[in-house]
């Protein structure tokens, strides 16, 4: 069943990135760091995730530019994510239900798997940085061959470089794993064996990001480094909201409704005991397996603890602003896996089989909320950007029809519009520019409904489209067109046609 539920998560993220429409930051990445045909994937700038950038760079010189193409890195990110915790859920759980619901919670939570799909770093960040932890691991398990440790080091070295390569905001949660790992892996060896581990943990890692990274970072303006929040509540309010967005129609009046709630003060409460008993019980338990667990568990709670206290140390210092949703996706991804790890350590107390199966019954709960929220139309970051393709089909309709040229559009839309006139090629319209005020005297306007309500009744345009997100289209009727152009229809053009 396990990977009957990793495949359908790989082709449920095909299948989305397939049908979704290009969102700002996305098209933006691709216009800038992917279509030009030499490369320009080395500038430094806070929406050029640079493995993601080279990866798509890639796919867009052999195919033609289309939404697969340009989430092209993020799907493989999502592959390599999903088989990371396909097996760390295989090694965590010897029990089928937590095997399955731990795998659930780390790849169908709505907030991690957009970022399986959207053209970012970030999934691929989340991936590697997962399966670092699973390569010492395995060769850390109890009957594992020992002769593996170094070159899991190795791999695990690489892949917190590429971690990083992937998205810079994942620097001090990398730095903090790869030292955690390191930590577990030379635990009862030698001198002369640490100083080898030390080398296989930190060289390659070192020599990798050193080699990708330094031509970026050395241009690096500080003024990037500007999204964020300006609290620790802040931070983790923003991790809640989109963990917890948006339960289908179907589910909105069930018991699951507010849940949260309730879910994670229990599995707050479940996990303090639980790793309370651990600790009275650490030095009288001799199963191998159980103490191989509850020093794992130390890897991803620390890592979380140690980045974040690291992110408020510059954030007092130096005012760099602290994770905000996306770029503290790391905490999601590594509690979840220290909640799995949590669980499935076996205590032989009452209180002990009481805790974890509490543990186990919060995390089916969990993962059977987030099933709920599973969603094939937009990203919860960017849903007013779930529509630019039915946009641009009008737009171009129009275009066709009549000879639409002059647009205006709200900032929300530009890029998105500009990526699919790129890759349909067929269209006469010039590139849509930038705006950050709409200015009169365009025939036809792109709007938000939310913010340009104003400009669209004091100006008396005719609305011709629109989409459930909130987008808009609407004609000028005092317009008058200009040779080679005709009047367009107040109902716009069936875009087949």
């Amino acid at each position: 069943m396990l990977m009957g539920l990793a495949a359908f998560a790989m082709v449920w993220a095909i299948v989305r990135a397939h049908v979704q429409s290009i969102t700002i930051d996305e098209a933006v990445t691709f216009t800038n760091f992917v279509r030009p045909v030499r490369p320009t994937f080395w500038t430094a700038h806070a929406n050029n995730h640079l493995l993601n950038s080279i990866l798509t760079w890639g796919f867009a010189r052999v195919f033609r530019a289309s939404n697969l193409v340009a989430r092209s890195g993020a799907l493989i990110g999502a592959a390599v994510y999903i088989l990371a915790s396909y097996f760390l859920s295989s090694l965590v759980a010897d029990r089928f239900l937590l095997r399955v619901f731990l795998f659930i919670c780390l790849v169908f939570n709505p907030f991690i798997f957009d970022y399986l799909v959207a053209a970012r770093g970030y999934g691929l960040a989340s991936g590697f940085l997962l399966s670092a932890i699973c390569f010492v691991a395995y060769a850390l398990a109890p009957n594992a061959d020992n002769r593996r440790v170094l070159r899991a080091c190795i791999l695990a070295s690489l892949s917190i470089a590429l971690s990083f390569v992937s998205n810079f905001s994942f620097a001090l949660v990398d730095a903090a794993t790869i030292v955690m790992l390191y930590l577990w892996a030379s635990k009862r060896a030698s001198a002369k064996t640490r100083l080898t581990l030390a080398a296989a943990c930190f060289l390659p890692a070192l020599l990798v990001a050193a080699t990708l990274s330094v031509p970026v970072l050395l241009r690096w303006n500080r003024a990037e480094l500007n999204y964020g929040a300006a609290s620790l509540g802040e931070t983790f309010a923003s991790l809640y909201q989109a963990s917890f967005y948006q339960l289908i129609p179907v589910a909105r009046k069930s018991i699951f409704m507010n849940s949260p709630s309730i879910l994670l003060p229990s599995l707050g409460l479940f996990a303090v005991w639980q790793a309370r008993l651990i600790l009275i019980h650490w030095r009288s338990e001799r199963d191998a397996r159980s103490r191989w667990l509850a020093a794992f568990a130390a890897v991803p709670i620390v890592a979380v603890a140690a980045a974040l206290l690291m992110h408020w140390i510059l954030f007092r210092i130096m005012k760099i602003p602290l994770p905000l949703d996306r770029t503290g996706i790391y905490v999601v991804v590594l509690i979840t896996l220290f909640l799995g790890i949590l669980t499935a350590v076996p205590i032989p107390t009452r209180a002990g089989a009481l805790s974890r199966r509490g543990l186990t019954i919060l995390m089916v709960i969990l993962g059977s909320y987030f099933l709920l929220c599973i969603r094939v139309s937009y990203f919860k970051e960017w849903k007013w950007d779930s529509d630019t393709d039915k946009l641009y089909s009008v737009l171009a309709a129009y275009n066709h029809s009549c000879g639409l040229k002059d647009i205006g559009t709200n900032w929300h839309y530009d890029a998105a519009l500009n990526y699919y006139r790129n890759a349909s090629g067929r269209e006469t319209f010039p590139k849509i520019p930038p705006s950050d005020d709409l200015a009169p005297g365009k025939r036809a306007y792109v709007l938000y409904d939310a913010e340009d309500r104003g400009f669209l009744v004091s100006r008396g345009l005719n609305v011709v489209y629109r989409t459930p997100s909130g987008a808009l289209i609407a004609l000028d009727p005092a317009f008058v067109p200009s040779l080679g152009e005709s009047p367009c229809p107040i109902k716009p053009p069936d875009p087949g046609k």
